[in-house]
This record gives C-alpha cells, structure tokens and sequence, in this order.
C-alpha cells in the first residue's frame, strides 16, 4: 500500500527554511523562496507575503498534516456565489517533493556514515561484510551511501553478526544534555524514576553512611546538592583529621560522586562507584545499583 505524503512535525524555522518530519521518519527542509520561484508565485500572488514578511512566516502551523499560515487569507466566491475565506496552505505532496534532506538529523545518514566507519575499523571489507551476513557487496555500499533505509531485524544482523556488536535503542531529551540523556536511555524507566526520587539522599555517596551523614548535617550539608556544591578543603575540615583516609572509602571522590548524582548522570555515577569498590577488592559493586535492586527487586539496565 502505498504511503501518503503527509507532514508530522515543524521541527525548527529559520527564514526562509521550514525544518519539518514527513511521515516517512525523514528529516526535511523547506527553502520557501525556491519553492514559489519553482511554482512561478509572483508579486501580486496569494502567498507572496510570506517572502517579505519574516513575522507573518514565522506563524506557520500544521492543519490537517499540511503547512499553513491561518493569519494570511483569501476571500473566495464559489460558483454558487456562496463567499468564504480561505487560509494559504501548501499541498503536502508538493511540500515533501519539492524539500531536500536534512542529512544532519537522518537516522539513515548517521547509520551509513557510523557503519563505514566501524567496518573499516574492523579491517573489513565491503564484500566480506556482505559474506557475514548473506548479502553482497553491492548491498552494503548502498547502506554505507544512503541508498537504502533497512528496517531493524537488518541492522541488528548486520552489527550482531556481521560486526559482533551489540544493537540497543537509545534516545534523548530535546531539553537535555543529549550526552547525559543518551546513556541514560540504557537504564530501566523505573530506575530512573527511582532515582529522580532519591538522588539527594547523601547516602548513594559510596563511602557515606549514619556516621559521615551526621557529620555533613551539622555543617548543614543536607543533600547531594549541598555537598557537590562545597570544596575539597572544607570537606577535609569536617572530617577528623586521623580518621581521614583510614576509616573512610575515598572521600576525596565524594564531591565528584555527588556532583553526578545530583545531575542525573546515573552512568558515570555508577561507572566511579565501581572503579572505586574494586580498587581493595575482586567484586565489581556500586552503592547506587545495589539500594536500586534491593528496592526494585530488578536489575537496572536494560540491556546486560
């Protein structure tokens, strides 16, 4: 069945470029100007506003997946001299034929380019990728060229079989830090709900139990917050001197440790917990995995 051309979302207006996604999943971008010089729209013309006036293009919406502008209309007489207003729009099929791709944001672009690169890296060559996974070379260079959209159970041959690497679905925020919102797409979504709950609680600290937190309370240093916000000094201050680096785990990390645990960033949080427990002993643990799993009564990740 074939599929109708049709617009999902205005991504971003820069003038005179409409960012949209078409219902495809393709990343698109819309030069007005070229589009009305194309369709011969001229001075006079219904629509020609939009080229000379950034505030009236800037009200573009979507209505009935087409772009349009609600504020610029036409005062129309049906042939039955029945009046009516009508607002200037463009023809979906003509908006997607008539944009180019935006190669930037493309998941097939991004596929392409990162499989050649990871393929080369592993000193292989086209036809011997193709080989692995019962295709051919001529397959693969459309892929590595963005010739050709493979679904999912492709991709995941293609890198599990013939690249020996493991495939998992991340995402990110548009109002994040995509760096710090795509490692944390590989947590469960009750962890981190779980730990948007307790991320202040000082005791995620590996090294910080009753004794360091009563400490930290009369300092008033309450939260995770608190404590990644002090210096290493005045930490050093509050606790005894002696006991300093003999009956504490790593306090020198503690600010660090907060820091990432009061900004969300579970990975490398839980990544310094590790590195830290087995430096004095064989088994891999971190603090924050194990209050989560005692909690939760599952592990964390999505993928093992």
């Amino acid at each position: 069945m074939r599929q109708i051309n049709r617009i999902l979302k205005i991504e971003m207006l820069e003038f005179p470029n409409i960012y949209f996604i078409s219902n495809s999943g393709e990343h698109k971008i819309l030069n007005i100007k070229n589009l009305f010089k194309k369709l011969n729209i001229k001075k006079d013309d219904f629509g020609y506003e939009l080229l000379i006036n950034k505030e009236l293009f800037n009200n573009v919406v979507l209505i009935n997946n087409a772009l349009a502008w609600e504020e610029l209309v036409k005062k129309i007489t049906l042939p039955s001299g029945r009046k009516i207003e009508a607002y200037f729009h463009l023809d979906p099929i003509v908006t997607i034929e008539n944009s180019e791709s935006n190669t930037s944001k493309n998941t097939i672009s991004i596929l392409g380019n990162r499989l050649k690169e990871l393929r080369k890296s592993l000193k292989l060559s086209q036809e011997e990728l193709g080989q692995r996974i019962g295709s051919n070379k001529q397959y693969i260079s459309k892929l590595e060229n963005n010739q050709t959209d493979p679904e999912f159970k492709t991709i995941r041959k293609i890198y599990e079989v013939g690249l020996n690497k493991k495939v998992i679905i991340v995402h990110y925020d548009n109002d994040e830090d995509p760096l710090n919102s795509i490692t944390n797409s590989i947590f469960k979504h009750d962890f981190l709900a779980w730990g948007e709950k307790n991320k202040q609680n000082l005791e995620l600290i590996e090294g910080v139990g009753e004794k360091v937190k009563c400490l930290f309370y009369d300092k008033n240093i309450k939260t995770t917050e608190d404590l990644s916000k002090i210096h290493l000094n005045d930490l050093i201050n509050i606790i005894p001197n002696k006991s300093y680096r003999n009956l504490y785990h790593h306090p020198d990390s503690w600010i660090t440790q907060a820091k990432c645990i009061n900004s969300s960033d579970w990975l490398n949080a839980i990544k310094m917990q590790r590195i830290l427990y087995t430096g004095t002993t064989k088994t891999v643990y971190s603090k924050i995995e194990d209050l989560a799993k005692k909690e939760l009564k599952d592990d964390i990740f999505i993928v093992k």
